[in-house]
């Protein structure tokens, strides 16, 4: 008996060895987690043409999306809206905008506006679905998830170092649900980038994140985290309730702010970069498979982006 325990206890750490081996990123999970790029534009009217793309870029002076950023593994580009400021790239902050599963929406680009003006900086807003010939990730455990989103992430602020010369201390990702997982994603301890991330990043903004783990590849750990991040809920968010995260997914973070009323995207464009939001419209997300409600709410986009302003100002003065 005390022989069978200690050949299952051999066995049980056998097992929790395998299982960290499997769970840790290698250049396998690269080659998996970067699709082709096929496509060198963006869509006139993404997302079954329910939005225009020119009224959010060209018609609110940010720049068009083209083919800039090579992949983290150089095989071709990722469309990209760059905008750096026009007094110069330096000493100046830098916000990388990267998306949820319905690709770049109208939300995006006018968040991407506000960063700009708000903080004086340069703006890059990413694609990770148009350049690889999707535009939506709505079954959100594939090869198109979390792990693929970090590694563009990588590629972009490995590019603006480089070639723009902007100032990593003073770079930031930012990204809403899915795009939320993606920040939660690459600034989790993952020995694979964990070093290169510190050393590109200041930190970390993650917008009504999805927080999903189960083990696997398409649902990877999430944290501890290897440099500043915040996060922000919504006790009503259906799509990514925060009561399925793992708590210290949440409490690792710098600071974590839920708002108990309110639904995924309070901050939703929903009259376009171009207009100001309708406060209080309440619509439904175009996900065949879970269509959420999304309730647009002035004050709550308000309060959070001033704790935006707060974690930044506060961050880069470490």
């Amino acid at each position: 008996m005390i022989y069978m325990r200690g050949l299952l206890g051999l066995l049980a750490g056998a097992l929790v060895v395998l299982s960290a081996c499997a769970n840790s990123f290698t250049q396998a999970d690269v080659n998996y987690f970067q699709p082709p790029i096929i496509s060198t534009s963006a869509p006139a009217k993404p997302l079954r043409e329910s939005w225009n793309l020119s009224n959010n870029t060209a018609r609110v002076g940010l720049a068009e999306m083209r083919p800039l950023v090579p992949a983290y593994a150089g095989a071709g580009a990722l469309l990209v809206s760059w905008n750096p400021h026009a007094g110069g790239t330096r000493d100046r902050l830098t916000f990388i905008v990267t998306h949820g599963g319905h690709g770049l929406t109208p939300t995006n680009f006018a968040t991407a506006l506000w960063l700009q003006r708000t903080f004086d900086a340069n703006v890059l807003i990413l694609d990770a679905y148009w350049s690889r010939g999707i535009e939506e990730n709505w079954k959100t455990g594939t090869r198109y998830g979390a792990s693929m989103r970090s590694l563009d992430a990588i590629a972009a602020a490995r590019w603006l170092r480089d070639t723009q010369r902007t100032d990593p201390g003073k770079t930031f990702l930012l990204g809403d649900s899915q795009g939320g997982w993606t920040v939660l994603r690459t600034f989790t301890n993952e020995g694979y980038w964990q070093d290169e991330v510190r050393t590109l990043f200041r930190g970390g903004l993650a917008l009504y994140p999805v927080c999903k783990e189960n083990g696997t590849a398409q649902y990877p750990r999430l944290g501890p985290y290897v440099a500043p991040v915040i996060v922000f809920t919504g006790g009503r968010d259906t799509a990514t309730p925060a009561d399925e995260c793992r708590r210290t997914v949440l409490t690792a973070a710098t600071r974590w702010i839920n708002y108990p009323d309110q639904t995924h995207g309070w901050d939703v464009a929903n009259r376009g970069a171009h207009s100001p939001a309708v406060d209080g419209e309440c619509g439904r997300a175009m996900n065949v498979y879970n269509q959420f409600p999304v309730c647009r709410s002035n004050s709550t986009t308000n309060d959070m982006r001033e704790k935006i302003r707060s974690f930044v100002r506060e961050t880069i003065s470490y």
